[in-house]
């Protein structure tokens, strides 16, 4: 099992969203189950809101998959998916800010 820090509901939706277009077959409503439908690999995702993390687990593959690659190919995303949550919420603040050529004092 690997757990993810920082992960709000919206990437948890668009890695899911992402899954289901690459041909992924999802079931529940966290937990997830994950059946990617290659080479028997099938995950069991869960996202706590209180703790904003995502815990992913793997729960099958076939014998001839390695559960490091299934890893390797895993964190560039989740790291990815941080990189842009991270981007998101800069552009968020950026927009809060006032802007100081039209604000009075």
């Amino acid at each position: 099992m690997r757990t993810y820090p920082k992960v709000v509901r919206q990437s948890v939706d668009a890695m899911l969203n992402e899954l289901m277009k690459n041909g992924a077959k999802i079931t529940g409503n966290n937990p997830w189950f994950i059946d990617t439908l290659q080479s028997g690999v099938k995950l069991r995702g869960e996202w706590s809101e209180d703790a904003s993390t995502l815990s992913v687990t793997l729960i099958g593959k076939e014998w001839y998959v390695p559960s490091s690659r299934i890893w390797e190919t895993i964190e560039p995303l989740m790291s990815q998916l941080n990189e842009q949550q991270e981007q998101d919420m800069l552009t968020k603040r950026e927009f809060k800010k006032p802007d100081l050529l039209t604000t009075k004092p």
